[in-house]
């Protein structure tokens, strides 16, 4: 039987498009996250806990780890409605039958198909570096409001 996405995922208080992945469940997530031939950068500043950022279509995976002055939690936390949805179906979860506030909700093929043709370019690079500046609440919530709104903007375009 398939489980419920809360089952390993909560809506964060930090955006509507960012979860927090459960404890018991974030092993799984950069397992999955791993896999994927995506970017990825790993950032450490002096004073600041490491943070590693995976780009994965609309946003991606972001993993807090360490000490040092943040006002985040360490933990594994996933940023897009897309991203979301593509992990949920890998990871043999039951999503929301309704969409997320904000969120378009697509077909699982097309989905897929647009994560295996996504360009792993410069551009997903730096998706990737914005990602890994997550160290804290202030940036996080910033990156998650930037890349929502990218997203958003490219589905309407598509769709004109």
């Amino acid at each position: 039987m398939t489980a419920c996405w809360t089952a390993a995922f909560r809506r964060s208080p930090h955006g509507a498009a960012v979860f927090d992945v459960l404890p018991h469940r974030q092993e799984d997530v950069l397992t999955w996250v791993r896999r994927q031939d995506a970017p990825s950068i790993r950032h450490r500043a002096v004073h600041a806990p490491e943070v590693e950022g995976w780009s994965v279509l609309d946003g991606g995976v972001t993993r807090l780890h360490g000490y040092g002055v943040t006002t985040l939690s360490s933990g594994v936390r996933v940023i897009g409605f897309r991203v979301l949805r593509l992990m949920l179906a890998d990871l043999d979860l039951a999503g929301p039958v309704q969409p997320f506030d904000g969120e378009a909700l697509g077909d699982l093929s097309a989905l897929r198909r647009s994560h295996r043709l996504a360009p792993r370019d410069a551009i997903a690079v730096e998706q990737a570096e914005m990602l890994a500046t997550c160290h804290d609440a202030v940036m996080l919530r910033w990156v998650a409001a930037t890349l929502l709104a990218e997203s958003q903007a490219t589905l309407a375009r598509r769709r004109a």
